[in-house]
This record gives C-alpha cells, structure tokens and sequence, in this order.
C-alpha cells in the first residue's frame, strides 16, 4: 500500500511556517484527542524555533473520555498548557480562549514596562490535515473566519484572523511530519481522515481498523451494524457481514467490499462507532525529544 503523504505543498508550509515565526508570540499546536501521539510532528521544536506552545487536543467527543484524560496528563507533566476540545460544539474552547488571553496580558505588561507600544498578541495555530484547527480558530474568533472541512487539505494557504483587538491568529495548512513511515502511524492517520481518499486504500484501512473496534469498542460497533457475535472475527469477514447488513450488493448478490468500507470509515470519523482513542496513553510513546 502507497501513502504519497507528504507531497510538495506540505515541504512548502513547513518552510512558510519558518518564514512567518518572525513576531509570533505562541504556536498552538493541535492534535486529535484520537491520536495524540500519531496526530504530534515530532518536528514541531525544530519547526517552532522553541516558541512557547499550548497544545489543544480536538475531537475530544469522538475519543475515549479516560484516555484523553490520560494524555492530559502527560502533556501537562512535560510542562504545556493542555486542553482538550469539541471545537463543533465549543465546549472547552473557553479554556483555551482564557490561557491565551493570559499570556496576551502578559506581553502587554511587558511592552508596557519596556515604554514600548502595545501590539496585537500573534500566535500560529498547526496541526496536521484536518484535526480541526479551522474550527478551533472559528470558535476562538466567534465567526465563521477559517475555512473548514470533512477532507483534509480545506486550508491551502495561510489566514490571518483577527480576535477583537488584542488577539490575531495564523492558522497554517496542515503539515505531516517526513519521518512518518511507520505502517500503523499510516492506518491510524488514514482511519481518522487526516489523509485524502486517493493516497490510501480504504479497504484494507476499514479491515484493520475492524479489528480494532471489535477488541476496543465491540458493543459499539455490533449495535451499529446489528451484527451478533463478531469474537476471532477477522476484518474481512466483518467488513462482508457489514456490507450484507447494508445492503451493498452488486450483480449477483456479491458484497461491494469497496462500498462497506466507505461506509465503516465515515460513521467512525462520525463517533457512530464509539468514543475510541486508537494511541494508547503510554508516556514513553509521547516523542518530544527534537
């Protein structure tokens, strides 16, 4: 299986990225609460020049509540501002809305004790394709100023958004990391949707992915597609049963494989298969070590 997943435009964000650090005051950094691991360029000290960071994991309703506690605290223990979001909703936005005005007033004390004028608090916001930064920046702004998406790639250039007077905001297209070349990273990018349709096959992702919600959220997953006992099911063999379920039929009566896996893939990124966290909160897996 192919993934083409870091084509020319995202080596010319990272590189814009570079470029617009000049007079940024903080980068906030999101992640999916799904895979905050996965989700992390373990690029981002080298990209960010060691910019002061929060982290924001989004999509928190689509992902296991104990788990994303779990991350918080990781996060937390290597010294960042964290919080967890729905973006959709806005519940948890006020937190970070609240942490960055804090550092706003912060610099405005400092300006003010160096005689120098005040200036609008810059902060860049990153993450990887479709993670939700748009929205997260829509919610922030209270407008509808960032384009957003259901497909990763909605924002191909950067976007200035202003924030009332004091606040302006960057948001960048999404960027994945070139070192990315672990197979299972692969899946779980492709199973959440940071990845375009055509770079995966989706098949073989809804048959992994399959065999992680028949061990991770089984209830979940047999309630939906009303299937009865799926144990040492393989992914395939539940992909067909789904199909059967749904009724994807082609000529013949045989299962359109391909069109059950478009349909497992979509209702998971929808949540319509459980709260599921696909990285596991283990410590020695956060890799922040650049």
């Amino acid at each position: 299986m192919k993934f083409p997943w870091f084509p020319g435009h995202m080596a010319r964000t990272k590189r814009t990225m570079k470029q617009h650090l000049f007079g940024i005051d903080l980068v906030i950094e999101v992640l999916d609460a799904r895979i905050p691991r996965t989700s992390r360029n373990p690029d981002i000290k080298s990209i960010t020049e060691n910019r002061p960071r929060v982290v924001v994991l989004a999509k928190r309703d689509l992902a296991d509540p104990n788990e994303t506690k779990a991350w918080l605290r990781i996060l937390r223990a290597d010294g960042l501002d964290c919080y967890a979001v729905n973006a959709e909703t806005g519940e948890g936005v006020e937190d970070v809305v609240a942490g960055i005005s804090r550092l706003a007033e912060e610099l405005m004390l400092r300006l003010a004790g160096r005689e120098r004028r005040p200036r609008p608090f810059r902060v860049m916001v990153i993450g990887i394709p479709n993670v939700g930064k748009s929205s997260l920046i829509n919610r922030i702004a209270g407008r509808k100023s960032a384009k957003t998406g259901a497909k990763p790639g909605i924002t191909r250039g950067k976007q200035w958004i202003r924030v009332g007077r004091a606040i302006e905001l960057l948001d960048m297209p999404g960027v994945l990391s070139p070192r990315m070349d672990n197979p299972e990273d692969l899946f779980k990018l492709a199973a959440t949707g940071a990845l375009a349709e055509e770079c995966f096959d989706e098949i073989r992702v809804a048959e992994d992915l399959l065999e992680t919600l028949r061990d991770k959220a089984c209830n979940a997953l047999t309630a939906r597609f009303k299937l009865s006992d799926i144990e040492g099911e393989d992914g395939h063999t539940i992909l067909q049963l789904i199909g059967e379920k749904r009724g994807c039929l082609g000529s013949g009566g045989i299962v359109d494989i391909s069109r059950a896996a478009t349909i497992v893939l979509s209702e998971f990124r929808k949540g319509l298969l459980g709260r599921v966290t696909l990285d596991p909160a283990v410590d020695d897996r956060l890799e922040d070590k650049t």
